[in-house]
């Protein structure tokens, strides 16, 4: 086993592992690895880069958005960057796609050779803002063991608002001394339902089972940036920290602009009425969903579920359309068991 900077022991995925979860999706080509004590399940290609997004560099107007998958940070990646860079809404990127104003910082594991090979084989069906930008850092010809998406976010201008679904633990560790953090959450019924639609409809996932055997998985902290509850609770042990703000997606559903006020006071922004209004149209679900059509391109499936990319249905309950009586029982135990001692309460039941 190797060794991270950040101390973690790197323990490879058997072939048996692999084989099994391989029946139903597509895993990725260099394997997958756990990263202990955790367990924190990610592409083989993390180890790349694992220690320069430990070492990586901090300025402290920077905003790290956390949280895990399908929670709502893309809508939040927006909303931030918005809030931050395009207030008045006369921003020149304004159209170029939120992962290239905002990148996720270990996207360059996500894009591992089978994912990354592929990308670079339809540069030119990609579009033109990501080849633009692609011209502007030189990365072109890059690959993504060079850690792409890592220049890119040191090269953005200030004030740089960055994705993760990375723990605490994997992130530079002075972090809450030098940035903030938004972290996002999610009632885990609809996050394991926008999760199965995307992983079923994204071309590199693929996925072929059943709903139930998906909330299995997710269950049993067999799928990419798991175990889900040690990466809320360490989090949510911080919830106090000046540095921190929790965001829950329920509330920000219901009420977004009160969401935006405390999120404003907690950036200082110093947003006017009106530029918080600005910033709640602009980010509005179908707002969003329209100006991410070109991105998503052919990342996703063209059957009749094509639609369903990044953003799908948006709303708070959606989990009672797809668990079964029984399902809704474990998951409930699931829930109660791991919150048992914290005063973490879901929205949305």
């Amino acid at each position: 086993m190797s060794k991270l900077v950040s101390g973690h022991e790197v323990v490879v995925m058997s072939d048996e592992w692999l084989a099994r979860l391989g029946k139903e999706q597509q895993l990725y080509k260099e394997g997958m690895v756990k990263l202990m004590p955790d367990g924190w399940l990610l592409p083989a290609a993390f180890t790349r880069i694992a220690d320069k997004i430990y070492n990586f560099k901090l300025r402290p107007s920077d905003v790290i958005l956390m949280g895990m998958p399908k929670s709502g940070t893309t809508w939040l990646q927006e909303v931030l960057w918005t809030m931050l860079n395009n207030p008045d809404l006369n921003n020149d990127k304004t159209d170029t796609p939120t992962p290239m104003r905002s990148p996720q910082i270990e996207f360059d594991a996500l894009a591992d050779s089978n994912a990354w090979d592929k990308m670079m084989v339809d540069f030119g069906e990609l579009p033109q803002s990501f080849q633009d930008m692609a011209a502007e850092f030189s990365f072109k010809e890059m690959k993504s063991e060079d850690g792409v998406f890592l220049k890119m976010c040191e090269a953005l201008p200030d004030r740089r608002v960055m994705k993760t679904h990375l723990p605490f633990c994997l992130l530079p560790p002075y972090l809450l001394n030098s940035a903030k953090v938004v972290y996002a959450v999610r009632n885990p019924k609809d996050v394991v339902v926008s999760l199965y639609h995307h992983f079923k409809n994204f071309q590199f996932h693929s996925y072929t089972g059943t709903f139930d055997n998906f909330v299995k998985l997710f269950m049993e902290d067999d799928l990419l940036f798991s175990p889900y509850w040690p990466h809320l609770r360490s989090s949510w042990k911080m919830k106090d920290h000046p540095s921190v703000h929790f965001v829950f997606y329920e509330d920000m559903k219901t009420d977004t602009m009160a969401e935006l006020r405390k999120l404003n006071e907690f950036l200082g922004a110093n947003l006017t009425p009106q530029q918080l209004s600005n910033v709640v149209e602009h980010t509005s679900f179908s707002s969003m969903k329209s100006r991410l059509v070109e991105f998503e391109g052919k990342a996703f499936k063209s059957d009749a579920e094509k639609n369903e990319g990044f953003f799908r249905k948006g709303v708070i309950g959606d989990w009672k359309n797809h668990f079964s009586p029984e399902l809704e029982k474990q998951m409930n135990h699931w829930i109660e068991n791991n919150t048992a001692n914290t005063n973490i309460i879901f929205k949305g039941n």
